[in-house]
């Protein structure tokens, strides 16, 4: 085991010091963005080795960790010979000012072999589970418990494969960071120790990259300092901006942007963390049709590298981090703590909701026709700035149902909007399907916003989805569209489900759109989520072969009617083959290549970001990679 001193007195202190990081013309940081960790204050102490820096960026890489030994293959386990002692752990809490939570699963209450087994407290947890806010300020629960394991799931009647609770991919400690050091503490640890390190927001990731046997976690969650600068000049930019911890949720922008009669772009979901995944994914949004993706709205980010040390990535400081941070991929350059934002002014949303279905006086050809006569307006909606946001169901053998959920007209009045769509509710009138539309006028994004999207639902182990990102071209040629539909039909008959949205990056001038975004996104208009389901009890061999359906038989059609397109690593596939062109397109080789400079020895690590192809999790399943194994490197 790894024993130190345990004398932290002097680097405690020094911890608290503020380092001013105010520029001449740009806005100053948030105040805990100025505790900061000083070489100064890891020297003073002896237990230096633990918490000292890694090598300055472009160096050489440390191939030892504490005690002077070798780096090996694998990252450190729990009772592995060098996974530290309690008196370490309790030492690392000391420095970080108590800070560090050691994991208890959030269905612990549930399970009699846990000390938290409360029957009370276990209903709660049910009736809670699949509400995103339960997870999201839980330090380590998975939105998505598949790929943790469903080692530790609340179920009335849990199965003999899980009749007990254990960590599974959960990490086994978390930082709940209230200030730069903490996560700078947090690092430095990870690299000496040679534990495996996550990261948590708000865990809205498809693959659950925040989960990780084992790990330590950086948990963001309580970042959460929202400031309106209604004159941001830095950098060339002048104009409204919002400067966001990295705890900041969508909703929590949109009723910021409220309050100050500006726009902002966000996700559709309220619980999406803004400055996480969200933008580290480039973030598309109700917005997107109008002014891009949410990455092409960031003006600068602040982030701990996996050096330790703290930057501020921007057009001017750190340009290739700037260009990387915004579409590369989360989990990958650092800890981004906070973000600054354009703001745009305040407009007014018209919404259309309807749905139709198929009957006795709607066959399932004509049902199609109708589907596939929306996606003919696709450029057209969203060249004027309208987003779409439907789904499509299977109801039973030949039987479907389409809900748009809703059609978004952004920057446009009822007088604008309605004249636009007509045609196309026309055109379902004159295939015979009936709808009965409802339309709404808001005066803001954020009251649209909250009129008109379903509330989320997560933590469900019985279903996963794929995505694709279809060119425009796909629904304006005729053979194509024609092909696309079919491939589409086929999932969808075969008992999948569609979530799509019409959509595009609108270019914009206004900000810097020169970023890492997968180039898929410039392209399409139309953005498919297909998802999968099985029975709750399902056993692994079936979950595996259904998994393997969508993969390799619905998704490889649509890969097929789509070559060299992409799709949205946040909403992925999480066994997409060639995962590296379909979720990061032609810029995987920069991002590569920085991921090498700045990050030399693998400290950050998640499923199917930039460089994870040089690492495996052990004991995975075939089509079922959960994250409740040792990571190593591939020999």
């Amino acid at each position: 085991m790894v024993a130190v001193n345990l004398r932290t007195t002097a680097l405690t202190a020094a911890l608290a010091v503020l380092v001013d990081q105010t520029t001449a013309t740009c806005p100053s940081r948030f105040a805990w963005e100025n505790k900061v960790l000083a070489q100064q204050a890891i020297d003073s102490t002896d237990n230096a080795e633990l918490f000292s820096f890694g090598p300055v960026e472009g160096t050489p890489a440390n191939t030892k960790i504490i005690g002077g030994l070798p780096r090996p293959r694998c990252k450190t386990f729990p009772g592995d010979t060098h996974w530290p002692s309690n008196s370490v752990w309790n030492l690392f809490n000391q420095t970080l000012g108590g800070a560090l939570i050691k994991t208890v699963p959030l269905a612990a209450p549930c399970y009699s072999d846990w000390p938290q087994y409360d029957a009370a407290q276990c209903e709660y947890v049910k009736t809670n589970w699949n509400q995103p806010r339960f997870h999201v300020d839980d330090p380590t629960s998975a939105m998505f418990p598949l790929w943790q394991g469903k080692t530790c799931m609340p179920l009335d009647h849990p199965s003999q494969i899980y009749d007990n609770c254990t960590l599974g991919g959960y990490a086994s400690y978390s930082v709940a960071v209230t200030n730069v050091s903490q996560i700078q503490l947090a690092i430095n640890f990870a690299r000496a120790t040679n534990i495996r390190l996550v990261v948590k927001n708000t865990g809205h990731d498809f693959a659950d990259k925040s989960m990780g046997a084992g790990s330590l976690s950086v948990w963001t969650h309580k970042l959460k300092d929202i400031q309106y600068i209604p004159d941001y000049t830095c950098n060339g930019h002048s104009g409204p901006a919002f400067r966001l911890g990295s705890g900041v949720e969508t909703e929590e922008v949109y009723q910021a942007a409220e309050a100050n009669n500006v726009t902002v772009v966000g996700g559709e979901c309220r619980t999406v963390g803004m400055a996480g995944g969200y933008i580290a994914g480039g973030g598309h949004s109700p917005m997107s049709s109008l002014v891009g993706m949410g990455a092409d709205q960031v003006l600068s980010l602040d982030v701990v590298l996996p050096s330790g040390r703290f930057v501020t990535a921007s057009e001017t400081s750190y340009p290739e981090l700037y260009w990387a941070l915004r579409g590369g991929g989360g989990s990958t350059y650092g800890v981004v703590t906070s973000i600054t934002v354009k703001a745009y002014p305040q407009i007014p949303v018209s919404t259309l909701g309807f749905l139709f279905a198929t009957s006795p006086n709607v066959t399932a050809d004509t049902f199609w026709a109708g589907v596939e006569a929306y996606t003919t307006y696709f450029d057209t909606f969203s060249a004027a700035g309208a987003y779409g946001y439907w789904l499509i169901v299977n109801i039973g053998p030949g039987q479907f149902f389409f809900s748009m959920n809703p059609l978004w007209g952004g920057n446009m009045t009822l007088s604008q909007f309605q004249p636009l769509i007509q045609p196309f509710l026309d055109n379902l009138a004159g295939l015979g399907i009936p709808v009965d539309p409802v339309w709404n006028e808001y005066p803001s994004l954020y009251q649209a916003h909250s009129g008109t999207f379903p509330p989320e639902n997560v933590g469900g182990a019985d279903n996963r989805a794929a995505s694709r990102l279809f060119p425009r071209d796909n629904f304006n040629n005729p053979a194509k569209r024609n092909e696309t539909m079919d491939a589409v039909r086929y999932a969808v008959e075969s008992g999948g489900v569609v979530i799509g949205y019409n959509i595009r990056v609108a270019p914009n001038s206004a900000v810097n759109q020169a970023n890492s975004i997968n180039p898929a996104w410039r392209e399409t208009t139309g953005f498919f989520i297909l998802a999968t389901a099985w029975p709750a009890d399902a056993s692994a061999a079936a979950i595996q072969a259904q998994s393997n359906m969508l993969t390799n038989d619905w998704m490889a059609r649509w890969r097929q009617v789509s070559p060299g397109a992409g799709s949205y690593m946040s909403e992925g596939d999480i066994n997409e083959p060639d995962w590296q062109q379909s979720f990061y397109g032609s810029h995987y080789a920069r991002l590569l290549q920085l991921k090498k400079k700045y990050d030399p020895t693998g400290l950050f690590y998640a499923h199917t970001a930039v460089g994870s192809e040089d690492w495996e999790v052990e004991g995975q399943l075939p089509g079922l990679p959960t994250q409740n194994g040792r990571l190593c490197r591939k020999l």
